[in-house]
């Protein structure tokens, strides 16, 4: 039977085909060992009962590539792969089946992938980066036979998210802008970017001149300092790498903005618990993410420059 993104069953049928950007894959059976090359991809599987063979490397201080929230649920050492894929190293493994629906990769990785075990890509006709939460969860969990489980999970998180929204209406009239400083110039996030789909999930709105901006399938786009006023939301976001905080507050229009005049500005540190829980956008990191987002939400949002936005944890 074929699986896409947006359809999916109760109960897995082995063999499982699955139609997805670089062509088909055929797994013959319940896969035992699974490896992923995703960024973030070890948490579904944890979520899912699955040690994963390797974790790929993203970002943050956690020398295992696994976060704390994931962390309790890893009772093995995986492979850790840093930058490029190592094929030799994921081979060593001897996985049943390798996922990399976030990964990035290539055909021509596929190919070398697919010479170690079956490959589940990203569906066909969907932007690098694109699929939902949901959709990936849901992926991995027909992979592995675990739908049940993952609609439970998804319906746990979205139970969450509802009453955030239930208890906060006055949200659906504000917009949010996400932006960034980065390689010399200030960078805009679409609603279709995974931090920022969150925020839209909680009731918030992005403004849509900052949509306009990404051509589709894209999620991120440069502007000039003369075009900070798009970000003039409600409430904005600040992603801050490496010397990216000192570079935001010496933009010289940024006093300009309301969201600067009336304290609606939120720092997300690269390094926080919030923008790794966000950005890894699992069963296990959401609930983390909605429980430490909404105060910071709550304390910008309210229009008074008195109300001190707290750091990011």
């Amino acid at each position: 039977m074929a699986i896409f993104c947006s359809m999916w069953s109760i109960a897995t049928e082995y063999p499982l085909t699955i139609e997805h950007k670089f062509g088909t894959t055929v797994i013959s059976g319940l896969p035992k060992r699974v490896a992923t090359v995703d960024w973030g991809g070890g948490d579904n599987l944890l979520a899912l009962g699955y040690q994963p063979l390797t974790v790929r490397y993203w970002f943050g201080d956690n020398e295992s590539g696994v976060w704390p929230w994931a962390q309790p649920y890893l009772n093995t050492t995986p492979e850790l792969i840093r930058g490029e894929l190592n094929f030799e190293q994921i081979a060593k493994t001897n996985p049943d089946v390798i996922i990399a629906i976030r990964s990035g990769i290539s055909k021509e990785d596929y190919e070398q992938l697919s010479k170690i075990a079956p490959v589940v890509a990203a569906p066909k006709d969907v932007g690098m980066y694109m699929l939902t939460w949901e959709e990936r969860a849901q992926i991995i969990g027909k992979v592995v036979n675990k739908e049940l489980e993952v609609a439970a999970r998804i319906a746990d998180i979205k139970r969450k998210i509802e009453s955030v929204k239930a208890s906060h209406p006055d949200w659906s009239n504000k917009t949010l802008a996400m932006a960034t400083y980065w390689n010399g110039s200030v960078g805009v996030y679409s609603e279709e970017d995974v931090t920022v789909r969150l925020k839209t999930e909680l009731g918030l709105r992005v403004d849509p001149r900052i949509n306009a901006l990404s051509s589709k399938g894209n999620f991120y786009t440069t502007i000039s300092e003369e075009q900070l006023f798009l970000l003039d939301a409600d409430i904005l976001f600040w992603y801050t790498g490496e010397g990216a905080k000192e570079k935001i507050e010496s933009l010289v229009l940024r006093p300009h903005l309301r969201a600067y005049k009336e304290g609606r500005e939120v720092f997300l540190s690269t390094s926080s618990i919030l923008n790794g829980a966000i950005s890894y956008g699992s069963l296990l990191s959401l609930p983390v993410a909605i429980e430490t987002i909404v105060p910071l939400i709550e304390q910008a949002i309210d229009g008074d420059p008195n109300t001190k936005v707290m750091n990011t944890p």
